[in-house]
């Protein structure tokens, strides 16, 4: 296999902290034990102490590697790899654990329950609730982090756990914004299983 990521591979640069935040790039050249990224538009201000996680596309696959902030120029920034990168499977929809705060809202009726996310993936998410709601669909607000968005679910299993519901959900005609919600909360769970996993 060629060397990955070469120079000129899309990657995106996010940051992990209570308030996420991502830059778009490419890589501008590969070192031992590292790499640089040349920024897309305005270079933000980097924090030496924080995390990132390095977002790379290698055709249809996404790769992910945790990094730390070395240094920039006025058009590129540099990463120490802090792990090896690994794939996220988006066409095989791997479920990820987690445990957001949601709340499930009925489309026919008017009943509103908190609950918690179990796992999410591209492709749906699954998630404890007090009862069962009313009605095929569901409206579902998640809470990661310092964003939220609400997501329109079908429900296609329900399955009761002692006082709880666990509601198996697929996600229904996702507007872009949401999509990209989705698919940030998918890779900053990827990368920190992927962390656990190295």
């Amino acid at each position: 296999m060629a060397q990955f990521p070469a120079p000129g591979t899309p990657v995106t640069v996010v940051l992990r902290s209570g308030t996420p935040a991502q830059w778009p790039g490419e890589v501008a050249a590969v070192r031992e034990g590292g790499l640089a990224v040349r920024i897309e538009g305005p270079m933000p201000a980097w924090d030496a102490g924080a995390q990132y996680v390095l977002v790379a596309l290698d055709g249809s696959l996404r790769m992910t590697q945790p990094a730390a902030y070395i240094g920039h120029t006025e058009r590129a920034v540099a990463f120490r790899s802090l792990g090896p990168w690994q794939p996220v499977y988006r066409r095989q929809y791997p479920r990820y654990r987690a445990d957001y705060r949601v709340e499930v809202r009925s489309v026919l009726g008017s009943s509103r329950q908190d609950g918690r996310m179990v796992d999410i993936s591209m492709g749906g998410m699954a998630v404890r609730v007090p009862a069962r709601p009313g009605g095929r669909q569901v409206q579902v607000r998640v809470w990661a982090g310092a964003f939220s968005s609400e997501l329109l679910c079908a429900v296609v299993g329900a399955e009761e756990l002692g006082e709880e519901v666990l509601l198996r959900l697929q996600f229904v005609e996702l507007l872009p914004a949401q999509r990209a919600f989705v698919r940030q909360v998918v890779e900053e769970l990827a990368a920190q299983a992927g962390e656990r996993a190295s």
